[in-house]
């Protein structure tokens, strides 16, 4: 009686799928765009500018620093002019040595500390000051960042979230009691 054998699907050529880059160069024609601070090779034209995130100004590309390298070997140049950048470190070194011992758990979501890299908490505080608000996870900090820090954005979401003004006070209650019984 003959064995029968699988088959190695190691072995064959993939078949053709609808857009699949299988045996296909990547094209990289936006790569041959760079110039070169000193032995630094850095992406964009010398002559190029940038607006920065943190002061909405424009600058030439000599004003931003370099930030994470690219494949190539090119550096991607920062988000923030120099000048933000520093007065952000600035702002975050004094909101770390002034604030109180870390909490063991999030105080927005309640999950402990460390579990994962998503948990590990971060000194949240008031963009612009040295005001601390509390120790929140990455998950938490990040999604209130990401909808500007502000109150209206949040409610703006929750109303989104769920059309019913009056569930979202119910809501809004239930979870006001639940972290004032915690504090007590």
């Amino acid at each position: 009686m003959p064995v029968k054998r699988n088959k190695n699907l190691n072995d064959t050529e993939p078949t053709s799928i609808k857009g699949n880059t299988w045996g296909k160069k990547m094209r990289h024609d936006h790569w041959a765009i760079f110039h070169y601070r000193g032995e630094i090779k850095v992406i964009g034209k010398e002559t190029d500018t940038q607006k920065c995130k943190g002061c909405n100004k424009i600058f030439d590309l000599m004003a931003f620093t370099t930030g994470g390298l690219r494949g190539d070997g090119a550096y991607y140049l920062q988000q923030t002019c120099r000048q933000c950048a520093t007065i952000l470190r600035q702002e975050r070194r004094t909101i770390r040595k002034n604030a109180p011992p870390r909490a063991e758990h999030c105080n927005n979501c309640h999950r402990k500390d460390g579990v994962n890299k998503f948990t590990r908490l971060q000194a949240d505080h008031v963009h612009g000051s040295s005001i601390f608000r509390g120790w929140l996870c990455a998950d938490c900090n990040t999604g209130m960042g990401k909808l500007g820090d502000t109150l209206e954005a949040i409610l703006q979401a929750a109303i989104y979230l769920e059309n019913d003004t009056d569930k979202i006070i119910e809501t809004l209650h239930k979870i006001s009691n639940k972290m004032f019984a915690r504090t007590q």
